[in-house]
């Protein structure tokens, strides 16, 4: 099932995706500021659309999600390496962003941090090794 795409193309899908789960938490607060629900559920339906679309094409298809999400002992010693490293840099990444949200909603008195943007904060913690090797390994 692992269907080989571009470097370049795997960027593509991988920027879609993250912009897609922007654009969920984005027409959520704009649904709220406006406090029209409707413009929540048709921005954030077609995003949750384009979200899943593109997690398929891109961690599913690829064997991407399947690869960082395995086993150690059922990959060879370069894929632990590329996972490792994938992780480290995964890491650093999601804590400079938690960091950011966090004073970003403190900053402008937004209060605590919303259901739905820890939701898709969970989400980007498990795509972020998968997305980092997808971007930078030139065959997956």
């Amino acid at each position: 099932m692992n269907q080989q795409l571009s470097k370049t193309a795997r960027k593509t899908w991988i920027v879609i995706n993250i912009i897609s789960i922007i654009l969920i938490v984005s027409f959520f607060y704009l649904g709220q500021l406006l406090e029209v629900p409707a413009v929540f559920f048709a921005g954030g339906g077609v995003s949750v659309i384009i979200a899943i679309t593109s997690f398929i094409k891109v961690f599913i298809k690829t064997g991407l999600w399947k690869m960082v999400h395995s086993s150690q002992h059922s990959l060879d010693e370069r894929q632990v390496q590329v996972i490792l490293n994938a992780m480290k840099y995964s890491y650093s990444i999601f804590t400079i962003l938690i960091i950011a949200i966090v004073y970003g909603f403190a900053l402008f008195n937004k209060g605590p941090v919303n259901v739905l943007v820890a939701a898709c904060l969970l989400y980007i913690a498990h795509i972020l090794p998968a997305a980092i090797i997808g971007w930078s390994e030139k065959y997956v």
